[in-house]
C-alpha cells in the first residue's frame, strides 16, 4: 500500500466532514444581491438569472431570452459599474434614437421592461448587481397608450410600476434585443 493510497480515506473523510462554504463569484459572474432584500421577501430578478455578455456591458436574461444593456443610455460601462448620468428624452426622441440603430438594440415593450423590476427591496426597483447605478426614475418603453391620448407606457424604477406618461415628458432609455441565436442560454 503506497503512502497516497493510505491518505485517500483520510482526505475523503475530511472533505465530507467539512461544511460547504459559498465560493466568491468567478470573473464574469454577477454577485448575488439577496442581501439587499427585506426580510421574508424573495428576489424577483436574482443575479443567477442573468449571464454577462459583451465584456459585461450587457446581460442575457435567461428566463426571457432577452439581452439587456446594463447601463442606461448616457451612462458608460467601466468594466464593473455604470458611470455617469442617464440621458433624458421625450418618447418621440427615444423612439427615433432607437429606430436609428442598426445593431438590433431597441426600446423594450412595457411587458419586457417589467421583467427586470426587482420587488424585494425599496427603490430603485432593480437588482443593483445586474444593473448598477440605475436611478429610480422613469424609463420609456415602445408601448404606446391605446387610450387615444398622446401618451406612452413607461416604467418607474423608483416604484417598479408602469405609468402612462405624456409623450412630451422626458425619461431614460435602457435598450433590449432578442437573443441573436434565439436561445435563452449563451
Amino acid at each position: 500500500m503506497t503512502h497516497s493510497t493510505r491518505l485517500l480515506p483520510l482526505v475523503t473523510a475530511l472533505a465530507l466532514a467539512s461544511p460547504l462554504q459559498a465560493q466568491p463569484p468567478q470573473p464574469g459572474e454577477i454577485p448575488d444581491a439577496a442581501g439587499i432584500c427585506l426580510p421574508n421577501r424573495a428576489q424577483t430578478t436574482p443575479s443567477a438569472d442573468f449571464t454577462p455578455i459583451e465584456d459585461g456591458q450587457a446581460v442575457r436574461h435567461q428566463p426571457t431570452g432577452l439581452d439587456w444593456q446594463r447601463c442606461a443610455l448616457g451612462q458608460r460601462w467601466d468594466g464593473r459599474d455604470c458611470v455617469g448620468r442617464p440621458g433624458s428624452w421625450s418618447w418621440r426622441a427615444a423612439e427615433a434614437l432607437a429606430a436609428g440603430r442598426d445593431d438590433g438594440w431597441r426600446l423594450p415593450r412595457a411587458d419586457e421592461l417589467t421583467t427586470i423590476v426587482e420587488r424585494c427591496h425599496p427603490g430603485p426597483a432593480v437588482n443593483p448587481q445586474v444593473f448598477p447605478n440605475t436611478p429610480g426614475i422613469i424609463f420609456w418603453t415602445s408601448s404606446g397608450d391605446t387610450g387615444g391620448l398622446d401618451r406612452a407606457w413607461a416604467v418607474s424604477f423608483f416604484a417598479g410600476s408602469r405609468y402612462r406618461m405624456s409623450k412630451e415628458q422626458e425619461g431614460a432609455i435602457r435598450l433590449v434585443r432578442e437573443t441573436p441565436d434565439g436561445a435563452a442560454a449563451p
